[in-house]
This record gives structure tokens, sequence and C-alpha cells, in this order.
């Protein structure tokens, strides 16, 4: 199974609107914990799961935006 679309331009960019988004998200200090799903589903482990999602965005941002740049 090939897998270009992960080579896509415009995937790239839309992964890093998504991600700024989420860093945006925690700097206004959002309560996730409020967020219906997480409050059904993950009622202990909430702030981990969504702490865990904000180290993987700010690694995408890292990652990809300078070659993106570039």
């Amino acid at each position: 199974m090939e897998m270009e679309f992960l080579n896509d331009r415009t995937f790239i960019l839309i992964c890093l609107v998504l991600a700024v988004f989420r860093v945006y998200l925690e700097c206004i200090s959002f309560d996730f914990q409020s967020l219906p799903l997480t409050q059904r589903v993950m009622k202990q482990n909430g702030q981990k799961f969504h702490r865990t999602g904000l180290y993987i965005s700010i690694g995408y941002i890292v990652l990809f935006a300078p070659t993106f740049l570039i």
C-alpha cells in the first residue's frame, strides 16, 4: 500500500494548521476536560491524553514547518 498522500504539500499544510490550532488552544487555556467526548470516554486519563496530543502537535510543527517554509 503506497502512502503518497503523506508527501502532498496540501496535506502537510492542513496538518500544520491543525497542529498550530491545537497549540493555540493550549495557549488560551482552553479546558479540554469540558469536552463531551473527554467526559464520557476518559474520565481519569483525559488530561494525560490531551497533554500527549500537545507534545505531538509541537513535534509536528518543529519537524515539518521548516521544511514546508523552505
